[in-house]
């Protein structure tokens, strides 16, 4: 009986001259049969075979043998139904039907045949109609390959696609996928609203248009080296990247890729998470500016310094760092923290980071971190050293810390004697006596019962007597007075005071000096008493405040320069005279009722303030013209925003002032320019300014007009909300005007 296939071939879509599909009787006159031909055959990977009409071997290579699990002989005669199931021989047939009826080859056909055992195979190939001498249609000609692997490939990684699709669609970092190819297959919401892109634009775009070249070339490095490693290679690769967003924004992230291997340890696919160190990657920037400032100083003072990012990975250290450990600067960069501290000390740092950290990243800007630690360095040569470590905060010119800076120094010798002094009490004095760091024995009270060399002359006193005569008011700044008071209060209660704290004292000659105090309870002459070591920190102070001081001057300098500029656009245009602050005034207050956060406010006021600085560079004599401008005026009138943007593209700022004036003649529907940009392709701080630049312009009196008052002004904006304006921006201009009585100053 035939299928409904073999029917429909006979009946309808078989020409009336076109023979039936037969069993095969006696090879065709074409059967190639040569030693040379059947050689070449038997010895080639690929699967060869000839049909007759009717689907029957007639000939095949040892490739179809061990492709369908049969001997030779079982093979011959056999026809496709054998090792095909009902769905794979209606393909089948169709296949050889199709290439019957046209003549040509069928080149990319995809089967699943039955092996002997029971087992799948899936093949891929082409087939090619068999003609005799006299050009009669005698079966077929089939070449075919082994695809099963690939195909359990292609399977593994859609089964894997699910387990973690759930989880990458909702992770804050991006999450991707890229074939072998470095196509992409998939990528996670923040992917998309990261770059601005859709899931789908994503997958037709190239990775040349998501990368800057420079990044391409380094990740294309970095995936073909890792390709090429062993099987048994599982590491991830990390790198950063720098990628284009839809908008043409750049922005860094820091990425790590790794393989996602079939059953067989064949990599199938590629990982990619990332994150976004665009600030970060700023923050570097401004740090690179600031060294400047301070690498001179760190460069020439003898207690090493260093500089790490918030991950403790080492950015600067200075040159009595490397003279003290040994590692050259790039060394110490490479070095892993456990290596260049011993495990006790690398324990006690961690939980430092893992104690203060969250403490800075909750606290407000004016959050000081000045906290010291004593840890034990490995030097390259193998010794081990003390350091008393003192850490403090660099912020950006918004207070957020955006680095650590770490100033040690070298208490090994301290630390020697600190051991000396717990084996033997003469030891202790011996040591003090010579120790550089002030030692002073006390009572609970207070009462000083020894004190050395250096202690002496960190006071400026002569004697132990003279310094046991003057009382402890008087030698403290009165800060720090009541501070002792507070401690001593605790000791006399029973409690544990800190064993590490800060002091201010008054020498003899009336000078203040910043003291950094280590006290603990020893044994001293049979009795618990008090061992309070002083380390003189003056310089250390002194030096952060001179940093601290130049960093607020070049902040106040950059505003002063911002506030110049604008001051200078509105001196060649009198008739716009207040036009800037009224603009930066009203967009702030739109910002803040759109509960913007702070710092975006900031940068809304600033932009403001310049927003029209591009009009320097048109002639005052169109600014001020009284009548309607001609289409050339006007159209140089149209590239102040551009001119502006020029202006200020290269100032290193916290925010995107020269976006902000290229785009604040921008238009929802695009009908704006410089660039026709549309709705969210405008930054919200451009929307927000176009709104208060048309409400400010429209309610002044201009060299052409007289003004048309702050109605007609808000009118405006709400005919075109959503149309030329943005609809959030105009509503919360509206609410200020409306119903809450802001007017312009």
């Amino acid at each position: 009986m035939r299928t409904k296939s073999e029917k429909t071939v006979k009946n309808k879509t078989r020409p009336e001259s076109s023979p039936t599909l037969r069993k095969p009787t006696t090879k065709p006159s074409n059967y190639r049969n040569e030693d040379r031909y059947q050689n070449f055959l038997e010895n080639i990977n690929d699967g060869c075979f000839e049909v007759d009409l009717a689907g029957n071997f007639i000939f095949f290579n040892d490739s179809i043998c061990r492709i369908l699990g049969y001997s030779s002989k079982e093979l011959m005669g056999m026809n496709y139904r054998r090792y095909t199931d009902e769905k794979n021989a209606k393909k089948v047939f169709e296949t050889y039907n199709k290439v019957y009826k046209t003549g040509k080859p069928f080149e990319e056909f995809n089967w699943e045949v039955t092996r002997k055992d029971g087992s799948k195979k899936y093949v891929e190939g082409s087939i090619s109609l068999l003609k005799d001498s006299s050009g009669k249609s005698t079966g077929f000609l089939g070449v075919v390959n082994d695809i099963t692997e690939r195909k359990r490939s292609e399977e593994f990684l859609k089964q894997s696609e699910e387990q973690y699709r759930l989880l990458a669609d909702h992770v804050k970092d991006q999450v991707w996928l890229m074939d072998m190819k470095f196509n992409l297959t998939y990528t996670s919401p923040s992917v998309e609203k990261l770059l601005g892109y859709t899931a789908g634009e994503l997958k037709q775009i190239t990775t040349d248009k998501l990368i800057t070249p420079t990044s391409l070339q380094k990740a294309t490095n970095t995936l073909s080296e890792a390709m090429a490693a062993p099987r048994d290679d599982s590491a991830k690769r990390t790198l950063e990247l720098e990628f284009i967003c839809k908008n043409g924004r750049t922005l860094w992230a820091e990425c790590t890729f790794s393989f996602i291997k079939n059953e067989k340890g064949k990599p199938i696919s590629i990982l990619g998470e990332g994150r976004d160190i665009t600030e970060r990657k700023k923050a570097e920037d401004l740090l690179k500016e600031s060294e400047a400032k301070y690498r001179l100083l760190a460069e020439h003072t003898k207690d090493a310094v260093w500089i790490t990012d918030l991950d403790l990975n080492v950015t600067y250290i200075s040159p009595s760092a490397v003279k003290l450990l040994g590692w050259t600067m790039e060394e110490t960069k490479q070095l892993p923290l456990e290596r260049r501290l011993t495990p006790e000390s690398f324990k006690k740092a961690i939980d430092f980071y893992s104690t203060e950290m969250p403490k800075v990243l909750a606290a407000p800007t004016d959050y000081i971190l000045n906290r010291s630690l004593e840890l034990e360095f490995t030097c390259k040569d193998g010794r081990t050293l003390w350091a008393e470590c003192i850490f403090s905060l660099i912020r950006d010119d918004n207070g957020n810390p955006i680095s650590i800076l770490g100033e040690s120094r070298d208490i090994t010798e301290r630390k020697k004697i600190e051991e000396e002094l717990r084996a033997s009490e003469s030891n202790f004095r011996h040591s003090f006596d010579d120790s550089p760091l002030g030692v002073r024995i006390s009572t609970v009270e207070g009462e000083t019962i020894y004190a050395n060399r250096a202690i002496l002359d960190i006071y400026g006193y002569n004697s132990i007597e003279e310094l046991k005569n003057t009382s402890l008011k008087e030698r403290y700044t009165p800060e720090s007075y009541a501070e002792w008071q507070v401690r001593k209060a605790k000791r006399l209660q029973g409690g544990v005071g800190p064993s590490e704290y800060e002091i201010s004292i008054v020498r003899k000659t009336g000078e203040i000096r910043h003291l950094y105090v280590l006290r603990k309870e020893i044994f001293w002459n049979g009795k618990k008493q008090h061992q309070v070591i002083y380390q003189d920190i003056t310089l250390h102070r002194q030096a952060e405040e001179k940093l601290k001081l130049t960093m607020e001057n070049l902040r106040k300098s950059i505003k002063a320069t911002i506030q110049v500029l604008g001051m200078a656009s509105e001196a060649r245009d009198p008739y716009t005279a207040g036009h800037h602050k009224r603009v930066s005034d009203l967009a702030r207050a739109i910002a803040t009722e759109m509960g913007l956060p702070q710092d975006n406010i900031e940068g809304i006021r600033v932009a403001g303030s310049i927003h029209d600085i591009g009009k320097l560079s048109i002639p005052a004599e169109i600014l001020s013209k009284p009548t309607k401008l001609t289409d050339l005026e006007f159209s140089m009138v149209k590239l102040h925003s551009q001119s502006g943007y020029e202006m200020l593209r290269y100032v290193e700022s916290p925010w995107p002032l020269a976006e902000i004036v290229l785009q604040h003649h921008e238009r929802i529907n695009g009908l704006g320019y410089p660039k026709n940009l549309e709705g969210a392709d405008i930054l919200l701080e451009a929307r927000i300014m176009a709104v208060a630049d048309v409400v400010e312009a429209m309610s002044s009196h201009r060299p052409y007009r007289p003004a048309l008052g702050i109605e007609a002004a808000l009118r405006e904006i709400e005919e075109n909300k959503g149309i030329l304006y943005d609809k959030a921006v105009v509503d919360a201009c509206l609410r200020l005007f409306r119903e809450k009585g802001y007017q312009l100053g």
